[in-house]
């Protein structure tokens, strides 16, 4: 999957009453061509996670499921049961020398530029979805929102001047 034909969003600001213009209580679905589909949840107020062991994302399919806490993951099949679990090192000093081992390879690296962007752009159009309290329809070729001007408003961002990037 690349990038949905259509996202939607709710939730709201329910715990925490501060400043912020995130809600602490959101659910985004991620509908992508050919019948798949993601959701998200997020709560940022609470300490219960995947399993109730703290915090961390669980991805659940057809076939089973994942659990990802730091740097490493659990998988189960559809009946709860264990087939599989790793650990690895994390952090920047991982980071670090795959970057340094790209350059003298020339491979790709594991946190790829274009694989960051797609899935940064998903949380980018949750929350525009969110702030315009609208269904995004999207061109599933680029992940670019459609007919709805408020939304693509929040598309960019204007620069003070003499601050623009130059690329």
């Amino acid at each position: 999957m690349t990038y949905p034909n259509r996202v939607t969003a709710g939730g709201g600001k329910y715990r925490h009453d501060d400043d912020q213009e995130t809600p602490d209580t959101m659910m985004v679905t991620y509908d992508f061509p050919g019948g798949k589909t993601i959701t998200w949840e997020g709560l940022s107020w609470s300490p219960l996670g995947p399993q109730d062991t703290g915090f961390g994302v669980s991805f659940h399919g057809t076939e089973g499921s994942i659990i990802v806490r730091d740097a490493g993951y659990v998988l189960y099949d559809m009946k709860n049961k264990e087939i599989d679990k790793k650990s690895a090192g994390a952090g920047d000093k991982d980071h670090l020398a795959n970057f340094l081992d790209c350059i003298r390879t020339g491979s790709r690296p594991n946190a790829d530029i274009e694989e960051g962007h797609r899935s940064t752009l998903l949380c980018h159009l949750g929350n525009i979805a969110y702030r315009t309290e609208s269904v995004l329809k999207l061109d599933p070729a680029n992940g670019r929102i459609l007919d709805n001007a408020d939304a693509q408003k929040l598309w960019g961002r204007e620069y003070e001047k003499n601050w623009e990037p130059k690329v």
